[in-house]
């Protein structure tokens, strides 16, 4: 879709407008209060949508907006198209028309040759970047899906019994957390760096955990994570991080050098002996008789994969198997990791990617023919590890939105960024973004019940739970997930879906009953906005009357202010910002009920029990994701 205002048309990108020769650059703010007006029924957008879109959580004064405001005046050169709606909000007046099937070829012709152009730079790239000149083969895409994140930065992880257990630091303290249905649980914590390093946990449940206890280095060995001790193993500072895996539930090897002045490499560690033995059937002595580092290392059939550091600090990919090796690949910086599966090896490469090697049964003597799994990210990928056979891995991020409550008793983040969340028959559901389409989530009683992971090009920011079904809308119109994939329901453009388990209303173009007997959305209104859910029905204000009503059009209440609404134990309620919390305000009496803690993020907010769910920020150094193939 085109726009044009005062005769100057919009850029596709909506960063830039032009008339004849005249051609100005519009600012990020600009462009977020012009996709608004765009994307509106009839050009309108309320002070408070535009406010808290534009400047989120920011501070701003009441002229900030008309500042904004006055300067898209001035650049269009036209007063009458952005008018104000006294004690409402703005209405633009703009044309818009779908560009002509000539125009839009060329554009897809000049999309197809760039993006043909960048393939080729990429495998140029690719091809430049490896100095030995084996096949790399690119797999089908991946899928992530985001378990764990915080703002310490991860040391180590590990899964046992659906939980996973996370060890983290920041500047100042040190954590173990246990993750459950995506609610973090702190088992351990110091008020200092480091003081909880390595984690590897046997199917038995017995653990293996390294930390630093009164300036000691220590690793413990534990009957099931973190709890009843049953071995101590002390360490020294050369030892600041040995690595282990798990042979059977009695043995495991470790690096370590029990003189300091040797090299650190695997021995074999015996629970029901108490020793530390060499590792006899292996051949782990450097080639040249200099110092080594094993950094990490993974057992795999008769032999073991290790990063192994020499002594020029060089890192490499190195399989040792009886008195042979064979090295996979030389690194320019050192990586934390390597997950090894069955058939497969998986590790990040010098240009942060993620390969995977496929294992033949004689790994000593097989081609290095390496596939592409994930390209070169701009967030550092991390610490690749096989857990319960499922491929993990961490990566760096800046910032997320995370569902909070005003208890401060919830949290919850799912992948990229959450999109829409609504509690219905007790039943929590949530919709967020993934690299390649959507997730969704269902928790009851806090327990996850339901997790739906879907590839679409859709555009979706609302969901709903109506009868036991999962619906999605937005600009793309409503769909029903019907055993995990899209159905079309409705080509309403759709700006907000509301359901309390037994009415549904769509606000678009008008607002529209969803039809028990025909399942068709029915327009019932053609003035209406500000849809909210209740327990007694599917509210929304006429804007003929100014009257709250319910579905079957009947009077609930009369509105106080124009600001959006919600109902809250019981009560229907104003909710509106005040500096840096939202305050949720009775309609009839003028009281506060509840404030958040901080601000709610774009108009993000539900009521829950006796609690408020609401969408904000937060920082993330590093989250955990695991991958699945295609």
């Amino acid at each position: 879709m085109n726009y044009k205002i005062n005769d100057f048309l919009i850029s596709p990108d909506i960063n830039s407008a032009s008339k004849n020769n005249e051609k100005f650059e519009l600012t990020s703010q600009e462009v977020i209060a012009l996709k608004l007006f765009f994307s509106s029924d009839d050009g309108f957008v309320d002070t408070q949508t535009l406010e808290s879109e534009i400047w989120g959580e920011r501070i701003v004064t009441k002229n900030s907006l008309r500042k904004l405001i006055s300067d898209l005046r001035l650049k269009f050169g036209d007063r009458e198209s952005f008018k104000n709606i006294r004690g409402r909000g703005y209405k633009l007046n703009f044309e818009s028309f779908e560009p002509s099937k000539v125009t839009q070829k060329k554009v897809n012709d000049y999309k197809y040759l760039f993006t043909l152009l960048f393939i080729i730079l990429i495998c140029i790239v690719a091809i430049l970047s490896y100095s030995y000149k084996d096949k790399i083969e690119t797999l089908p895409k991946v899928s992530t899906q985001t378990v764990f994140e915080s703002k310490d930065y991860i040391l180590d992880y590990a899964t046992y019994n659906n939980s996973l257990f996370v060890t983290a630091r920041d500047k100042n303290t040190s954590k173990l957390y246990k993750v459950l249905n995506r609610q973090k649980t702190v088992l351990m914590s110091e008020n200092y760096s480091g003081a909880y390093r390595g984690l590897e946990i046997h199917t038995s449940g017995r653990t293996i955990m390294h930390v630093v206890e009164d300036s000691k280095c220590k690793i413990k060995i534990f009957q099931r994570p973190v709890e009843d001790q049953i071995d101590e193993i002390p360490c020294n500072r050369q030892n600041a991080f040995p690595s282990f895996d798990w042979i059977d539930d009695n043995r495991f090897y470790i690096t370590f050098n029990v003189d300091p002045s040797s090299s650190i490499k695997p021995f074999i560690y015996d629970l029901s002996t108490k020793r530390l033995e060499e590792v006899s059937s292996i051949n782990f002595k450097s080639e040249n008789n200099k110092n080594f580092i094993d950094a990490y290392i993974k057992g795999h059939n008769d032999g073991v994969f290790s990063l192994r550091e020499n002594h020029l600090d060089e890192m490499s990919l190195t399989y040792f198997e009886g008195s042979n090796r064979k090295t996979f690949y030389k690194f320019r910086a050192k990586p934390y990791s390597v997950a090894v599966a069955e058939h497969n090896l998986f590790f990040v490469g010098n240009n942060n990617e993620l390969f995977m090697l496929p294992l033949s049964d004689d790994i000593l003597s097989q081609d290095i023919n390496l596939s592409l799994l994930m390209a070169s990210q701009a967030a550092k990928i991390d610490d690749p590890l096989i857990l319960e056979k499922q491929l993990y891995l961490t990566l760096g991020n800046i910032a997320k939105e995370v569902i909070y409550s005003s208890s401060g008793n919830f949290t919850y983040s799912l992948e990229n960024g959450v999109r829409d969340f609504t509690y219905t028959d007790k039943v929590l559901t949530i919709l967020a973004l993934t690299n390649s389409g959507y997730a969704i989530e269902q928790l009851k009683d806090g327990l996850v019940f339901n997790s739906i992971y879907f590839d679409s090009n859709l555009s979706f920011r609302h969901v709903a739970f109506y009868q036991g079904d999962i619906f999605l809308a937005g600009s793309d119109g409503i769909y029903k997930l019907v055993e995990n994939k899209l159905t079309r329901v409705s080509n309403i453009k759709t700006t907000e879906l509301v359901s309390n388990g037994k009415c549904m209303i769509a606000e678009g173009e008008g607002i529209h009953l969803l039809d028990q007997k025909t399942h068709t959305f029915i327009k019932i209104v053609e003035q209406g906005e500000r849809a909210f859910q209740s327990e007694q029905g599917c509210f929304f204000v006429d804007t003929l009357t100014g009257n709250i009503v319910n579905e079957n059009r009947e009077i609930i209440s009369k509105q106080t202010k124009r600001r959006l609404l919600i109902e809250h134990k019981g009560k229907i309620a104003h909710r509106y910002n005040v500096k840096e919390q939202t305050h949720i305000v009775d309609i009839n009496t003028g009281k506060v009920i509840e404030k958040t803690k901080s601000r709610a993020r774009f108009t993000k907010l539900i009521s829950y029990e006796d609690d408020i769910l609401y969408l904000g920020e937060a920082d993330v150094n590093t989250s955990i994701l695991r991958l699945k193939l295609d």
